[in-house]
């Protein structure tokens, strides 16, 4: 970077596209990777539009009135699951379906289980609508707690991607969400993690899978033939970069713009995929 700044032309030159993705090439191999259970809820809004409508949907076609089994994968303090869990009753109050949330740290596990959260916690998505508050928490002192009709449909555990015994431990599922914790691993380890994880999907099942290096995520996706849902595809990655932009291209979990120039975008974009 020193060198690099004295040469001629050399602020023009950091500012082009070109040159910010192969820096961020450069961060995705030697930066290093820390572990980090931050989250949120509703933190990607139209990704969650997806599920409660053309995910939902396409998977109640195939498999009917049979219970929808939805896994959470690194779920931390459990946000994402009671999301999701809150979402699909507003929406569908007659569907049938659990959701199981795995994390590999206890102590977010016991967080989860006991459903109640600061408000911190619960207003640290910015854009998190005072409709989706309403319908997910009663307030408990200082404090929030789920819902009970809420919380009965959501179960916790320890579990962890890069076990080989994982698929025999959780067995399969119709919704997997996978997020923002795979690009804290090391793209050894994370392509170990995508292996095991893609023995959890069923057939027609939907991968949800944000967070995780993009070149990684392509060839994962493109190996195990999973067809990426044309959905508001530029928007969830606009929505997944608000966090993410200040750290591209230097750090690796930062992400790049979203660019239609290149032939395979929807593919290295989507964070949503059907499995065949």
């Amino acid at each position: 970077m020193t060198g690099l700044g004295k040469l001629p032309g050399a602020s023009k030159l950091r500012n082009t596209i070109v040159w910010r993705r192969l820096r961020h090439r450069i961060s995705l191999m030697v930066g290093p990777r820390t572990n980090s259970h931050f989250t949120g809820f509703l933190r990607l809004p139209t990704q969650f539009d997806a599920l409660v409508g053309p995910v939902s949907a396409s998977i109640r076609s195939r498999r009917g009135a049979e219970p929808l089994r939805i896994c959470i994968l690194g779920c931390s303090n459990g946000a994402e699951a009671y999301t999701v869990a809150s979402l699909l009753r507003r929406h569908d109050p007659d569907l049938s379906f659990r959701v199981y949330g795995y994390d590999i740290d206890e102590r977010c596990i016991d967080q989860a289980r006991s459903a109640r959260y600061a408000a911190d916690e619960i207003f640290n998505n910015k854009i998190i609508t005072s409709e989706f508050i309403d319908a997910t928490f009663d307030r408990d002192g200082d404090g929030y707690r789920v819902k009970p009709h809420i919380t009965e449909r959501v179960e916790f555990a320890i579990g962890d991607v890069l076990s080989r015994e994982l698929a025999a431990l959780l067995g399969t599922y119709d919704v997997i969400f996978a997020q923002n914790f795979l690009f804290h691993l090391r793209p050894a380890q994370s392509r170990v993690a995508l292996e095991n994880i893609s023995r959890l999907i069923r057939p027609g099942a939907a991968l949800f899978l944000d967070g995780v290096d993009l070149p990684l995520r392509h060839a994962f996706v493109r190996r195990k033939g999973l067809v990426p849902l044309d959905y508001e595809i530029e928007r969830i990655h606009n929505e997944a970069r608000r966090a993410r932009a200040v750290g591209w291209p230097y750090e690796y979990w930062g992400l790049e713009p979203f660019l239609t120039v290149r032939r395979d975008w929807r593919s290295r974009y989507s964070t949503i995929f059907i499995a065949e």
